[in-house]
């Protein structure tokens, strides 16, 4: 028998009897029902793989207050590494959290088919990031598949594994909830890694980006591939045209041409048949008074020109 105190989140301590052989026989048992003589192929480490059954046990231990159900799908899945990787990745509502009692046993929960379901973090698998495609924008265009894994490269170096979901990029979560915590002080690839992830995915969605530092973007940018001028970027939610000024400000091209399109320039003081040079192409300002200008057209000018009074 096991004695162990233990201290919950009220603060009171307690002591709590627990067998190691009853927990492992526990685990069996379940195991046997949802299949027997099953191994954990998953990429887990080998001090992980050591205390795994025991681990399982401590999970549907009553005092964790987990059910066999929301173990349903890691079970079906126990041998699918990417199943447990894109439901944890491209899930709803992923979180990561800790029982009390059994804090080295913690879960990654997520929705699945209108149940909660909990994979134990020691059965998440590593991702091996070498073998990822890097992001990386080809003739300042840059498009990533939707709910695909891409690799991160920071400023020192380190490679990481990131994902793409309806337009939001960044470090996933498989490992970035597993991740120690680190504050945003000096040099942190985490602060790094946050700040290049809520740029790009404010971008892929056509988001502004109030709050970030010119010199922060044009980093970013640069990293991706992104020279000045026009850019795009297509990341799982529509493509977006963008302009990258030298200076950091980067003007949403779309927004534009839709206000320059609603603009009416006769109300403005202009006439019918003057010519507004956009982006180096001439559009005419029609009888109802506005021009029509079309994101899909070529552009090779970043400047807009209005005739002269």
């Amino acid at each position: 028998m096991i004695k162990t105190d233990l201290t919950g989140i009220n603060g009171v301590s307690r002591s709590l009897l627990h067998s190691k052989i009853t927990r492992q026989q526990q685990a069996i048992k379940l195991l046997s029902e949802m299949g027997s003589n099953r191994r954990d192929s998953l990429s887990v480490s080998n001090s992980a793989r050591s205390f795994s059954k025991e681990s399982i046990a401590a999970l549907i231990d009553k005092s964790a207050n987990v059910s066999a159900s929301e173990l349903s799908y890691y079970f079906a899945n126990y041998n699918n590494s990417s199943a447990i990787l894109d439901a944890i990745n491209f899930g709803e509502n992923v979180s990561c959290g800790y029982n009390p009692d059994f804090e080295e046993y913690g879960v990654i929960s997520f929705d699945h088919n209108g149940s909660r379901q909990i994979v134990p973090n020691y059965a998440v698998p590593k991702i091996n990031t070498g073998s990822l495609s890097g992001i990386r924008a080809v003739n300042n265009s840059l498009v990533l598949n939707n709910k695909s894994y891409y690799s991160w490269t920071t400023s020192s170096g380190s490679r990481y594994t990131w994902t793409v979901k309806n337009g939001k990029i960044g470090w996933a979560a498989s490992e970035s909830l597993l991740a120690e915590n680190t504050n945003q002080k000096g040099t942190n690839y985490k602060w790094e890694m946050r700040t290049a992830s809520n740029i790009l995915s404010a971008l892929a969605r056509g988001k502004n980006l109030y709050g970030f530092s010119r010199e922060d973007v044009l980093s970013v940018c640069s990293s991706v591939g992104f020279s000045t001028g026009f850019f795009s970027i297509d990341a799982g939610a529509g493509k977006h045209n963008y302009i990258l000024q030298e200076t950091g400000k980067v003007i949403d091209v779309d927004k534009k041409i839709e206000q320059l399109n609603s603009t009416n320039y006769i109300d403005a003081g202009f006439k019918e048949g003057d010519t507004i040079s956009v982006y180096g192409n001439e559009y005419a300002i029609d009888s109802g008074g506005h021009i029509n200008v079309s994101a899909n057209d070529t552009f090779t000018s970043t400047e807009i020109i209005y005739p002269s009074h």
